[in-house]
C-alpha cells in the first residue's frame, strides 16, 4: 500500500514552502490548483499519491520527505529552534525571529506554537521595531493562551512597543491590565509575575508624568522586593524606586535607593547592558544631588564607554549625554554643547533624554551668552515639547525646561 499523508501534512508543505521562497502559485498545476494547494496546507484535504509525487516533484525532494517518512517532525522543529537561538546568539537577530515565525507556522501543537510565538515578541522587544513587536503581540492575544500569567507577560511586551511607539497613557493601560492578569493567577511563579508587573508600571507611570500613582506603586512594592542579592526583579525595583524619588525632589532617598539597587548588582551576573544602564542611571541621580563628586562620576562613565559596544549605540550616545552634564557642572560650556550635540546626532536616545540634551545645549548658550546659539536651542527645545507633550516632563527639569522653551528670550537678538 502507498504511504497517505498524515495530518501533519499541510504544515510540512507549507514549512518546506516557504523555505524554497515559494508562493502557493508557483506549487499550481495541471490537477493541483492554487486553492488547493490553500486546502493542503490548512488540512481541509488530504492529497493523493499523484499530487504527493508532484508535489514534491516541484519542491525538489523525494516524496517520503513531504510525507515526514525520512525524518521526525519533532527533530525538524527543533533543529529550527536551535537555528533560531544560534542566529541570534551571533548578531542576526532578524533572522532568529523568521525562523521563530516559521517555527510557529508550521506546527499544531497549541503550546509549541505559543513557545515560538512568545520567543519571537521576546526577541521583538530587544530590537527597535515597536510596530512588529505590537503585531506579534496582538497575534499572540488572539491565540491559544496557557493562562492569565503568561499573558500579562504579553501585555508587558504591549506596553514596551506603546511606550516606543510615544502612546504613554496606552502604556500605562496594558500595564495595568498586567497586573490585574497576575494577580487573578494563583500558580506557582505568579508572584514573581506580579512584582514584575508592578515594577514596570511604577516606571511607566513616572515615564508619564503620574508620579503620586507611581509613589504608591512603589509603596507596595515593600522594603524588600525580589529575593535580594542576585536578583535582577530586585535591583530593577530599587532602581526604579530611586528614579520615581528623584522626579519627586527626594534626592537623599532616591541615592539611597540606587546605592541599594548597585549593592544588589554586585552579586547578579547581568548582560552587561542591563549593568551599564544602572551605571548610568545612578551618574544622572548623583548629578541632581547637592555637591556630587564629579572626578567619581567621570571614572563611572570612562568604565561605561570601556563596556559600550558601538558608537551609536543608545547606551554610548547616553554617556555623551551625561558628560555634557559634568562639562557643565565644571563651566566648560563649549566641551558641554559639543559633547550633547554628538548624543543628539546618533539618533539613538529616547524623548528623556533627548530633552535633557536640548535642555543642555540652552544652558550652556545661555551661560556662554552666545545668543545666536541660545536662538537655535530654545527653537528645538520648543519643537520637541511640541512633539512629545509637556506631560510627561521630569518635574526635576521642568523649571529650566519652562525657562527656556515657554519664554521669550531675555536679551535681544537684534
Amino acid at each position: 500500500m502507498a504511504p497517505r499523508a498524515g495530518r501533519n501534512f499541510g504544515a510540512r508543505l507549507r514549512s518546506l514552502r516557504q523555505r524554497r521562497g515559494l508562493a502557493q502559485k508557483d506549487l499550481a498545476g495541471p490537477g493541483v490548483s492554487m486553492s488547493y494547494v490553500s486546502r493542503l496546507e490548512s488540512g481541509d484535504r488530504v492529497p493523493s499519491t499523484a499530487v504527493v509525487a508532484r508535489l514534491a516533484a516541484v519542491l525538489g525532494i523525494e516524496p517520503t520527505e513531504l510525507l515526514g517518512e525520512s525524518g521526525s517532525p519533532r527533530q525538524e522543529a527543533a533543529l529550527l529552534w536551535c537555528e533560531a537561538m544560534l542566529a541570534y546568539q551571533s548578531g542576526e537577530p532578524g533572522r532568529a525571529i523568521a525562523l521563530l515565525g516559521e517555527l510557529a507556522g508550521c506546527q499544531e501543537d497549541e503550546l509549541f506554537v505559543w513557545a515560538a510565538q512568545w520567543t519571537r515578541a521576546a526577541l521583538l522587544a530587544r530590537e527597535s521595531d515597536p510596530q512588529t513587536l505590537l503585531r506579534a503581540v496582538d497575534e499572540l492575544g488572539e491565540a491559544w493562551s496557557p493562562g492569565r500569567g503568561v499573558d500579562a507577560q504579553v501585555e508587558m511586551f504591549r506596553a514596551q512597543a506603546l511606550r516606543r511607539l510615544g502612546r504613554p497613557a496606552d502604556a500605562v493601560r496594558a500595564m495595568r491590565t498586567a497586573l490585574e492578569l497576575s494577580a487573578a493567577d494563583d500558580t506557582p511563579g505568579a508572584e514573581r509575575v506580579r512584582l514584575r508587573a508592578r515594577v514596570y508600571l511604577a516606571m511607566e507611570l513616572a515615564r508619564s508624568g503620574r508620579l503620586g500613582e507611581a509613589e504608591q506603586v512603589i509603596k507596595e512594592l515593600g522594603d524588600a522586593p525580589g529575593t535580594g542579592k542576585g536578583d535582577r526583579m530586585a535591583v530593577s525595583a530599587w532602581w526604579v524606586r530611586g528614579q520615581v524619588e528623584s522626579r519627586l525632589g527626594e534626592h537623599q532617598a532616591a541615592g539611597e535607593s540606587i546605592r541599594r539597587a548597585l549593592d544588589l548588582l554586585d552579586d547578579a551576573d547581568p548582560d552587561p547592558t542591563f549593568r551599564n544602564r544602572l551605571r548610568l542611571a545612578a551618574v544622572s541621580l548623583a548629578l541632581r544631588s547637592p555637591g556630587p563628586d564629579l572626578d567619581e562620576l567621570a571614572r563611572t562613565l570612562d568604565q561605561v564607554e570601556s563596556e559600550v559596544a558601538g558608537p551609536r549605540s543608545e547606551l554610548a550616545a547616553q554617556t555623551d549625554g551625561l558628560r555634557a552634564e559634568l562639562a557643565l557642572h565644571r563651566g566648560d560650556v563649549d566641551a558641554c554643547w559639543r559633547l550633547a550635540e554628538h548624543a543628539l546626532a546618533s539618533g539613538a536616545l529616547d524623548a528623556d533624554d533627548e530633552l535633557r540634551c536640548r535642555l543642555l545645549m540652552a544652558r550652556a548658550a545661555n551661560q556662554a551668552g552666545d545668543d545666536a546659539r541660545l536662538a537655535v536651542a530654545r527653537t528645538e527645545l520648543a519643537n520637541l515639547l511640541d512633539k512629545i507633550g509637556t506631560d510627561v516632563v521630569d518635574p526635576v527639569m521642568w523649571r529650566d525646561v519652562a525657562r527656556f522653551a515657554l519664554r521669550a528670550p531675555s536679551r535681544p537678538t537684534g
